[in-house]
């Protein structure tokens, strides 16, 4: 769509919208209509929850005008203006009513590890008001990445809440809203990742402890349990690999005892 946008002689709004790809056409009909100079013209398209206007013509002055109309028609999508050559200009936020409605107060982690989900409740906390940092709509993919996180934190998924924080921590740092670069980001995100693989390794061992203990005395239960030990020491260092190709086995041998 072609758009057309001035502000007439009692400095009301005047805007003009019509199908095509000529928007100059609009000009006689703004002037026609009351329009003054200057005035801003050009093309726009709405792709989900996205417009983007594209100013062939613009001032700096008339674009803050049409900023400030959009503000208070209070649009429910994220609106950004750019260049012909597709520089960003300026954007607009969407209204609080149309982004998602989770963030770190809908946090439920009721019968859940606390040191399993702990962390990521941490860097979640952490980034969360460094998402208001980023461009409009960079911030609005982020809001939603972050209320998605959030629903699989509360549901247990920790595996691709992990997924979903890291790339928003990318995202922060790439853009340079963060304290900490991407490498930094990105290696912290991998330890606390490989802290609870191995808490969940170690609660393996010994639940299969357990299950060893309660066999009946044999040649097999001795050598289970001289497996389970090599599992342990594996895992005080932070072996979490080959100690859990080890506890692979033990619970193999366990299928075939029972």
């Amino acid at each position: 769509m072609s758009f057309a946008f001035s502000m007439d002689e009692n400095r009301d709004p005047l805007v003009m919208i019509q199908p095509g790809n000529k928007p100059e056409t609009l000009r006689p009909l703004m002037k026609k209509s009351g329009g003054k100079m200057p005035m801003i013209w050009g093309t726009y398209t709405v792709r989900s929850d996205v417009a983007e206007f594209v100013c062939e013509e613009y001032a700096k002055s008339v674009l803050s005008q049409l900023k400030r109309f959009f503000q208070q028609n209070r649009p429910g999508v994220n609106v950004v203006f750019t260049d012909s050559g597709g520089n960003t200009l300026d954007s607009l936020k969407p209204t609080a009513a149309a982004t998602p409605v989770e963030d770190s107060d809908d946090l439920d982690v009721t019968g859940q590890d606390p040191q399993a989900v702990g962390p990521l409740i941490k860097r979640l906390k952490r980034i969360e008001p460094r998402i208001a940092l980023a461009p409009g709509e960079l911030e609005l993919k982020m809001r939603k990445a972050l209320a998605k996180c959030v629903s699989q934190i509360n549901t247990g998924d920790l595996q691709m809440a992990e997924t979903t924080l890291t790339v928003i921590e990318r995202a922060i740092a790439r853009i340079g809203q963060d304290r900490e670069d991407e490498d930094t980001a990105m290696n912290r995100a991998a330890r606390e990742q490989q802290g609870r693989a191995l808490r969940s390794s170690v609660e393996r061992a010994r639940a299969l402890s357990a299950n060893i203990a309660r066999t009946p005395g044999s040649p097999a239960r001795d050598k289970l349990e001289r497996a389970i030990h090599q599992a342990a020491r594996l895992l005080k260092d932070k072996n979490t690999d080959e100690a859990d190709a080890v506890m692979d086995k033990v619970e193999a041998a366990l299928t075939q005892l029972s």
